[in-house]
């Protein structure tokens, strides 16, 4: 066969069934890694199908295995939140690594507006994609009740309090409790007493746990007015710190429920002439790669974030292979470093 018919196009399934001497019906089951043929055809079939140039429609291979091999990595936070906060990028990369020796590819679907989810949910209500991962289910509740009454598996990445759709999705989080308790028993056997706590949003079922955790840890120690919620970032740890400062000038311990706001606190804290952590010890939460290149590097609950990703890409291929939906709690660590 010419190099000209093949750029055409012209090379068809009957081709490689030539090619490989075996039925039409047995070359495309071979093409689409059917259990019903065996490993021997399958290899044979592939090479047949080489050796005459013949490329696999996208199209016909959906029609014939009824999979799109394609994911929804759902986002219900806004697109410049996804690119600033590294715990996204992080499970991302984890989910693209569980997903890179199989056909499925992972695709990034953004529903923070309105509009956004109805187009998304027109989508799945169509099946272009085979399941659903949800890296921020926190975000958009209206959203996961229709998912849940829809025809796609779903992952949670994420935990969501009372765990109201087990059973019916795949759920994987790092129990965020344990790991604050883990920063707190850290920062109370530095005997470090007036301990502060610059927290993430409530609303968020993460900064809750954490807040949680801190408070069990600390027993007596716990001061509800050195407590802030704030964002995650930075900016906002900075400023949380600076106006602790102002409530109580010999806070000794700072808890951070992130990393962005413990570097924002360990730079106030400098400003304000207080070394760390000679004068106060500053432990984050997520172990991201800020941490250690923190000044001082950074004492943080790590995250397996990249566990996470990884885990979630296995769960949802296991139920779009007819497995039931799981969840699982993943252990977190504590990262010991300078800052504490």
């Amino acid at each position: 066969m010419s190099s000209r018919a093949r750029a055409h196009g012209s090379v068809t399934i009957a081709d490689v069934a030539r090619a490989a001497e075996v039925s039409r019906a047995t070359a495309s089951r071979a093409l689409n890694d059917s259990s019903q043929v065996t490993e021997q055809t399958k290899r044979k079939v592939r090479d047949a199908a080489r050796s005459v140039g013949f490329v696999m429609n996208a199209r016909g291979r959906q029609l014939a295995t009824g999979r799109s091999e394609a994911i929804a990595i759902l986002v219900t936070e806004p697109l410049d939140e996804l690119f600033v906060d590294p715990t996204y990028a992080t499970v991302l990369r984890g989910i693209n690594e569980g997903l890179a020796r199989t056909p499925t590819l992972p695709l990034l679907l953004q529903a923070w507006s309105p509009e956004e989810r109805q187009r998304a949910l027109q989508h799945f209500e169509r099946r272009s994609v085979d399941a659903v991962i949800n890296i921020s289910p926190y975000v958009g509740g209206d959203l996961l009740d229709a998912l849940a009454n829809g025809p796609l598996p779903v992952t949670l990445c994420g935990q969501l309090e009372g765990n109201p759709y087990e059973g019916v999705f795949s759920s994987v989080w790092a129990d965020d409790v344990a790991g604050s308790r883990l920063a707190a028993e850290h920062m109370v056997a530095r005997k470090r007493r007036t301990i502060a706590i610059i927290n993430g949003p409530l609303q968020n079922p993460a900064a809750a746990d954490r807040l949680r955790g801190y408070r069990e840890a600390l027993g007596e120690r716990y001061d509800e007015d050195l407590t802030v919620s704030t964002g995650w970032d930075t900016a906002s740890g900075i400023a949380a710190m600076r106006e602790l400062l102002e409530r109580r000038a010999d806070i000794d311990g700072v808890l951070a429920a992130s990393d962005r706001l413990a570097v924002g606190a360990i730079t106030a804290l400098g400003i304000a002439g207080r070394r760390v952590p000679r004068d106060v010890s500053v432990i984050g939460f997520d172990d991201h790669a800020l941490a250690a290149q923190a000044d001082p590097p950074l004492t943080t609950v790590r995250q397996p974030l990249i566990e996470q990703g990884k885990l979630a890409a296995e769960l949802t291929l296991g139920m779009i292979a007819g497995k039931p939906p799981k969840t699982v709690v993943l252990p977190m660590s504590l990262t010991e470093r300078v800052s504490a």
